[in-house]
């Protein structure tokens, strides 16, 4: 079974990042692991002029209509869209930075056991480090429970992956339209129902992709907004409306926020450029 390097989640060979953390997979084979047992070494076989400093470039989308599920079917305001796309690329930044934080931990343990075992340093030198590690580790998975039903890819991006999956199966069998071993009817019926799959996902896609450019908007604007909330504070300072201590810990708060909208910026106009 093919497991993500990170949260150990069940993926696909086909998958590009696992649809639980949300981590690039690495498609390589497992290296070796080693393990303590009993205390016993083992060997186990931008622009400049946008708020949001990115520059978006409109998409050609065609309108279509397609029936929606209940729950998208309640118009969003501009600031929940906003926060319910933040709210996944926020949580799985910091949820991947927890799984990667493990991992290097875990390799750190390999590293040492390796080095035991290879004889350049003494079991009893690296068993009170590797302790402190497994510590460190079982703090990171009582952490790691607050994501336990966080699903970190968003609909669009699931939607992306199986369609230019679809296109690479597509692709693919026009490789064997001369091979003898597969006659011209099984061609035509497979060649069928790939462009069948692609035009269905394409026809999601383009339901995501206006939320996804409605969220950019919002985004842009709520970066002006902060902006303009930024300026304002300032000029409070200057004519004494508030002290200096109470501007620099809402410039503080402010400054956080404008940070938070940036990752989510740059990550909605990476997914409408991988949409293309």
């Amino acid at each position: 079974m093919v497991e993500c390097h990170y949260c150990r989640n069940p993926v696909q060979s086909h998958w590009n990042f696992c649809r639980k953390c949300g981590a690039r997979l690495l498609h390589k084979e497992d290296p070796t692991e080693f393990v303590i047992k009993d205390e016993i070494v083992e060997v186990a076989t931008e622009d400049s002029e946008s708020p949001t400093g990115m520059l978006y470039e409109p998409l050609e989308v065609e309108e279509v209509k397609v029936e929606e599920e209940a729950e998208e079917k309640k118009e969003l305001t501009d600031d929940e869209l906003v926060e319910r796309i933040a709210d996944v690329i926020v949580k799985r930044e910091d949820y991947n930075a927890l799984l990667k934080k493990k991992v290097d931990l875990d390799d750190e343990i390999n590293k040492l056991l390796d080095r035991v075992k290879n004889k350049l340093i003494p079991r009893n030198e690296a068993l009170p480090r590797i302790k402190e590690i497994k510590e460190e580790v079982e703090i990171i998975s009582v952490q790691e429970d607050k994501f336990e039903n966080f699903s970190a890819i968003l609909p669009i991006e699931e939607i992306i992956e199986d369609r230019n999956n679809e296109k690479k199966k597509l692709k693919k069998l026009s490789a064997l339209k001369g091979d003898k071993a597969v006659s011209r009817a099984t061609i035509e019926e497979m060649e069928t129902k790939y462009k069948k799959n692609i035009q269905n996902l394409e026809l999601k896609l383009n339901v995501e992709l206006a939320k996804m450019r409605k969220t950019f908007d919002a985004l842009e604007n709520k970066m002006k907004t902060l902006q303009r909330d930024l300026e304002i504070l300032y000029v409070n300072s200057q004519t004494g409306e508030i002290s200096e201590k109470d501007y620099q810990k809402f410039k503080q708060e402010k400054s956080v926020e404008i940070d938070r909208m940036k990752k989510v910026s740059k990550t909605v106009a990476n997914i409408l450029a991988e949409a293309r």
